[in-house]
């Protein structure tokens, strides 16, 4: 810039040239040859000769004029920066050596991986033997006709919950897992209704119903005979008119049930049970209603009945039967077919006919239903008792049955 000084300064080469290319190489175009001279300096064996070389006076132009005022600070800046350059040359190759370390031991760990997977393969690929004690109570479970899933639900709990030396005791075992089927076992509540109390019982054919319906009406005949009370008022309907006889065998209850000579009504469309319900809803105290039984797969005929007892404000209380001896795969296609009804929980029939109950205790437990009542035979009224749990457990077939314990753990309060 104009005005501002120069500062000379020399540089010594063997020639012009190698002088220009030095400054070149130091300062590209930003210097001005000021002024050239020779020297002659000793040189040759023992310095005994001389050597010329060229001395160039120079001055420098642009960012480094302004450098060369400070030449003791511009040393020291390109120290410092010599030497941050040096440590970032450092760190990088620092960098460089641990990601590569890093790789090694990520590959490594993978191929660890691949190794303990392949060992794991390995494992799952024979099967573990199963305690004893395991062995024992899944022979118990299937003798009793539980389904695999349940089955399956209480081995889950036993290696959960059980330490191989507990194992060992299979009498605790087999206590903890009648207390964890007590458990599964829902009792529905017993409800209270305003007159009249409508009863509807729905199922498939041949589980019981009629004699169920009959049953079912004589429990409070009995019980007010039992506590000198005065006879309940009832009314019996059927609309099975598909069975043979349904109305006759009703009817024979009918006649030891009823008062003043009423018969058993006989319904066939929804206004037949609207009438008969508007009739004699403010007169009695009881509405048994028995229902046809079609097969579960017949969804036709479920859905016409469901429609004959679709009645504004009937409000009645549903129960599905089921024969204690069905099938749990027929058990779960009933259950299903049957859901429109909204029926409140189930009666178990004809647990006489079997002891295995393992099959409706897996399917009611899985779909979430409750029992009502359990059936055990043809005579009316006595063959017909209030579900409970301590009863359940004590059919169990093969098991050792605590019956205090149960007593003390299921039995009403």
């Amino acid at each position: 810039m104009a005005g501002e000084e120069k500062v000379f300064e020399e540089i010594k080469g063997k020639t012009l040239q190698d002088c220009k290319n030095r400054l070149y190489e130091r300062y590209g175009q930003d210097y001005h040859i000021e002024h050239v001279r020779s020297e002659f300096v000793p040189g040759g064996f023992l310095h005994l000769g001389q050597k010329e070389i060229q001395v160039v006076t120079y001055s420098l132009r642009g960012v480094y004029s302004n450098m060369s005022r400070q030449p003791e600070k511009s040393a020291r800046q390109e120290t410092e920066q010599l030497e941050k350059n040096r440590q970032a040359i450092l760190d990088r190759q620092n960098a460089i050596l641990l990601n590569s370390q890093f790789k090694a031991v990520e590959n490594k760990i993978e191929e660890m991986q691949k190794n303990i997977n392949s060992r794991l393969e390995n494992i799952s690929a024979v099967p573990l033997e199963k305690h004893e004690s395991i062995k024992k109570i899944e022979a118990l479970l299937e003798e009793n006709e539980f389904t695999v899933s349940y089955i399956r639900m209480i081995e889950d709990r036993i290696k959960a919950e059980f330490s191989l030396d507990r194992l060992d005791d299979f009498r605790l075992v087999q206590r903890y897992v009648v207390d964890w089927i007590g458990e599964s076992i829902s009792i529905a509540p017993q409800k209270t209704f305003r007159p009249p109390h409508v009863i509807i019982v729905v199922g498939p054919t041949g589980v019981g119903k009629t004699t169920t319906i009959a049953k079912m009406a004589a429990r409070p005949v009995l019980e007010a005979k039992e506590q000198g009370k005065d006879r309940p008022e009832l009314c019996i309907i059927t609309i099975d008119t598909m069975r043979v006889g349904a109305l006759e065998q009703l009817s024979r209850f009918g006649d030891i049930l009823l008062k003043n000579g009423q018969k058993v009504l006989k319904a066939e469309k929804a206004d037949d049970v609207r009438e008969i319900y508007e009739e004699y809803r403010n007169h009695v105290d009881y509405i048994f209603i028995d229902t046809s039984g079609y097969s579960p797969n017949d969804a036709a005929h479920i859905g016409e009945m469901k429609n004959i007892l679709s009645v504004d404000n009937m409000n009645p209380d549903v129960y599905l039967s089921l024969c204690a001896s069905t099938k749990a795969s027929d058990l779960h296609n009933i259950i299903r077919n049957y859901e429109p009804f909204g029926y409140d929980s189930v009666i178990i029939t004809k647990c006489d006919e079997t002891k295995q109950l393992g099959n409706i205790i897996s399917v009611l437990y899985e779909k979430h239903k409750s029992i009502s009542y359990i059936t055990d035979g043809q005579r009316v009224p006595r063959n017909i008792s209030r579900a409970n749990v301590v009863d359940i457990l004590k059919n169990l077939s093969g098991f050792e049955i605590d019956r205090v314990h149960i007593e003390d753990k299921f039995g009403e309060k």
